[in-house]
């Protein structure tokens, strides 16, 4: 589990997935490596079985704001919500504390 020092910003995307999967891993993994690569990024965990968590960690909303314009990222969005996704939601939170 990924640990920052507060306060920061997670992004919590949770998904339920369709019937249609092909090309999403492939997507997940490169997602997640871009996302790696974008300023302010702090970290990610993820889990996915019944439904699909990602929580994403962000040092600011502006940081988060440049992700979501992403080029590569409006791609893969467009394409979860056609083919991928059944449903999904995104949350954005600010994390003051956090305890261990």
């Amino acid at each position: 589990m990924t640990k920052h020092d507060p306060p920061y910003y997670a992004v919590i995307f949770t998904t339920t997935l369709s019937d249609q999967q092909e090309g999403y891993v492939e997507m997940a993994k490169k997602m997640e490596e871009l996302a790696q690569e974008q300023p302010g990024f702090l970290g990610m965990d993820s889990a996915r079985a019944e439904i699909g968590i990602t929580i994403s960690y962000w040092a600011s909303l502006d940081a988060i704001d440049l992700w979501r314009k992403n080029a590569e990222h409006s791609k893969a969005k467009a394409l979860g919500k056609s083919k991928w996704y059944a449903s999904y939601n995104l949350k954005i939170c600010k994390v003051l504390d956090s305890f261990n």
